[in-house]
């Protein structure tokens, strides 16, 4: 059981102010006995009550006393002088009535004390419901931004899941053609980038490579396909590496070709490849 939370949700407040249900009631008194931090709480909210309605007390005005002294009589009253009527019929005498003084007169006033116990009720009934709601309130903006952020999660892998069904469907399309082949060009140190497919057709000389396994370059470099005809390199073209792109297809075309390479060269591209700048190496097996 998570004690903060429950300590959190407002349901002691509620028990102090007396709003709980009878199951309420008894689930927090059996809590209290059990946990300490509950009791503890209890204790302290019982006691900023108290010290919250000690605040709001108010002494009344000293007129209030020397009114309600005029009100009251307290001489004792004389009997009525009044000789009794003599019953003529039963010849017996009516006694005299007292009259009887009401304690309260019709211009007197009650004493403020239970005035100002109900506004201090109200005030602390209204200070703990205030509370209830913002810790209502604090709960529900804490699940709608945990919503929101689960919602932007999911939308983001369902791009990452349709780039890469893109992606698939590409690579399938390439693979379909008649003719196309499917060359690896390894990388020509170990602690270089990993290997790079090439889809070459010999039958129209296209060529595309997949650039997932590249790493962009520096601003001022560029990556530089070459491919080796007759042992000779001809250039085929220089090329990005951007987040959203798969496939790199070349301007030229290639109907023979011995072998192709990748190297890094200042950007704008080289008319002779840089042997030590080379990234990755194929041979075609042509």
């Amino acid at each position: 059981m998570n004690i903060q939370e429950y300590i959190e949700s407002g349901i002691l407040e509620a028990y102090v102010l007396g709003t709980v249900s009878p199951q309420e009631k008894r689930e927090v008194e059996c809590l209290s006995g059990i946990y300490p931090e509950i009791q503890q709480e209890l204790d302290d909210l019982s006691v900023a009550m108290e010290q919250y309605a000690l605040t709001l007390r108010r002494d009344p005005p000293a007129v209030i006393k020397e009114n309600l002294l005029k009100q009251l009589d307290f001489q004792t009253p004389q009997e009525d002088k009044a000789v009794p009527v003599v019953a003529a019929s039963e010849g017996m005498e009516a006694e005299a009535e007292t009259p009887v003084r009401p304690l309260w007169g019709p211009n007197s006033r009650p004493t403020y004390r239970f005035s100002w116990v109900v506004a201090a009720s109200t005030g602390l009934a209204l200070l703990f419901f205030s509370l209830y709601l913002l810790s209502q309130l604090r709960d529900s903006q804490q699940t709608v931004s945990e919503l929101r952020s689960s919602n932007e999660t999911l939308q983001q892998d369902f791009r990452r899941v349709q780039v890469q069904q893109q992606r698939s469907e590409q690579t399938l399309a390439l693979v379909r053609r008649p003719g196309t082949r499917l060359i690896r060009l390894d990388p020509v140190a170990q602690d270089q980038a990993k290997a790079v497919t090439l889809f070459w057709n010999p039958q129209s000389g296209e060529v595309q490579l997949e650039v997932d396994s590249l790493v962009r370059p520096p601003e001022f470099m560029q990556y530089q396909l070459w491919a080796i005809v007759d042992g000779k390199p001809v250039d085929a073209g220089v090329f990005e590496i951007d987040d959203w792109q798969h496939l790199v297809r070349t301007q030229k075309a290639f109907p023979r070709a011995d072998a192709f390479a990748i190297t890094v060269e200042k950007r704008g591209g080289s008319p002779t490849p840089t042997m030590s700048t080379m990234v990755v190496l194929g041979k075609t097996n042509a």
